[in-house]
């Protein structure tokens, strides 16, 4: 890919990397800042193994990139630029992306 284009050093590029910066900076200032493999969420409701949380993230990854190939791009830019033209299927897609999120949520977050 990149022997046919080049990498553009855009705006795009640096709003990503000052969202970086600025993250990093605010957790310093806050004296928040920590790295970790497994958030404590995620370690008190199916245990501190770092493989299995890696395999859960890849698992999540292919599974939200399977649904962007079927629905021809990001699940929140269809629906958004979708609901502006008033589709009726971005309006169902919405709704079944906020209702399996509050789901999953459901099942990660709750009685912990």
């Amino acid at each position: 890919y990149y022997a046919k284009e080049k990498v553009k050093l855009d705006w795009q590029f640096f709003v990503i990397i000052g969202v970086l910066i600025g993250a990093f900076i605010s957790s310093k200032l806050d004296k928040s800042f920590k790295l970790e493999s497994v958030p404590p969420v995620w370690k008190q409701k199916f245990g501190g193994s770092v493989v299995k949380r890696a395999i859960f993230s890849i698992l999540g990854g292919i599974v939200a990139m399977i649904g962007a190939r079927l629905a021809d791009g990001c699940p929140s830019g269809h629906g958004l630029s979708g609901m502006m033209q008033l589709s009726l299927s971005s309006f169902f897609a919405m709704a079944m992306f906020f209702g399996f999120g509050i789901l999953v949520a459901n099942f990660i977050y709750k009685k912990l």
